[in-house]
């Protein structure tokens, strides 16, 4: 069924269910420096050079690495606490320990759904410009019962330090910034940050060992 990819498209956030999004949160300033290449031209040829490397079994510390010059770790992890003005109260000493667990948690749930792209077709159907953020969008179509499903996959990209990395990914209109947002929030309302870390410790291990 058509969840079934969106589960796996969307296994970068903690819990598996779905969830009512909050809103958008507050972005990051944008760097004033423009990319030689376009958000889609980026997004492109990173993407394949991570499926490349892994397809030939390449040391893990390279596919890291090129994972991590596309994906916005920080960009992330400033959204999921609410925004530039809140993330800082809100993780006060425990800031880079979060932001390195969810960077750990969202790059090998990436370098997994790469993996599994040889068993679905992805289609680039160009990119849209909101204000200083561009939406490289795709669709993924893949075979269930003998009937093709397909699923919308959109990458919200900006210009960090001359170069256009993800910030968020939209899985049929679902967004992973936004769901990290609304976790993040319950679970500090009900835990704080010490409850949040041991959470995403708990996750990281637990991917880690799929």
């Amino acid at each position: 069924m058509r969840r079934h990819l969106r589960t796996l498209l969307a296994s970068l956030g903690l819990f598996a269910a779905s969830i009512s999004p909050a809103n958008a949160a507050e972005a990051p300033e944008q760097s004033e420096t423009a990319p030689e290449l376009s958000a889609s031209e980026t997004f492109r040829s990173q993407h394949t050079r991570v499926a490349e490397l892994t397809r030939t079994r390449a040391d893990s510390t390279k596919i890291e690495a090129a994972v991590d010059a596309l994906l916005d770790y920080h960009s992330l992890a400033v959204q999921a606490l609410g925004g530039a003005k809140r993330s800082a109260e809100r993780c006060a000493s425990r800031c880079d320990e979060l932001e390195l667990l969810l960077a750990r948690l969202i790059r090998e749930n990436y370098m997994r759904r790469v993996r599994t792209d040889k068993d679905h077709t992805v289609r680039f159907l160009g990119e849209e410009t909101r204000g200083k953020s561009v939406r490289v969008k795709t669709e993924v179509e893949y075979s269930k019962d003998g009937r093709p499903v397909v699923v919308e996959v959109t990458y919200v990209m900006h210009a960090s330090a001359g170069h256009w990395r993800v910030r968020d990914i939209i899985t049929d209109g679902v967004s992973l910034a936004r769901n990290y947002k609304y976790e993040f929030h319950q679970i500090l309302k009900k835990d704080g940050i010490d409850g949040l870390i041991a959470r995403l410790e708990s996750k990281v291990t637990l991917v880690a060992k799929k």
